[in-house]
């Protein structure tokens, strides 16, 4: 069995953050309800363009499923214990970048670069 996630790398301003989703998201909406994307969205106090980049990675051998939020846990945890892991454990599939737009109403436009 191997499970599908993404590493998310969020950009608006001066502030970065980094955090691992599930699947391979296409747009701002699919990351509702993951704590690190609301944390960051929350400390944004002024319109700006939210860069998003998306690497998606494959984490074992056979059939491919999309990692549950627990399995995204996990899969965390392991490359906070070894910084090589996506490099030497994970497979690479695919990368993404987008904009939106954010203002203090939330956000609007959507747009693939």
């Amino acid at each position: 069995m191997a499970l599908f996630f993404s590493k998310i790398t969020l950009t608006a301003e001066d502030k970065q953050t980094s955090f691992f989703v599930s699947g391979s998201p296409k747009s701002i909406d699919e990351f509702d309800g993951w704590k690190a994307y609301e944390k960051f969205i929350g400390n944004i106090d002024a319109e700006c363009d939210v860069g998003v980049r998306v690497d998606a990675y494959v984490y074992g051998e056979g059939k491919v499923f999309t990692a549950t939020p627990e399995e995204v846990a996990y899969l965390t945890m392991r490359v906070e214990a070894d910084a090589k892991f996506l490099h030497t454990l994970c497979y690479k599939v695919g990368e993404n970048d987008f904009t939106v737009s954010w203002s203090t109403n939330g956000i609007s436009d959507t747009e693939l670069i």
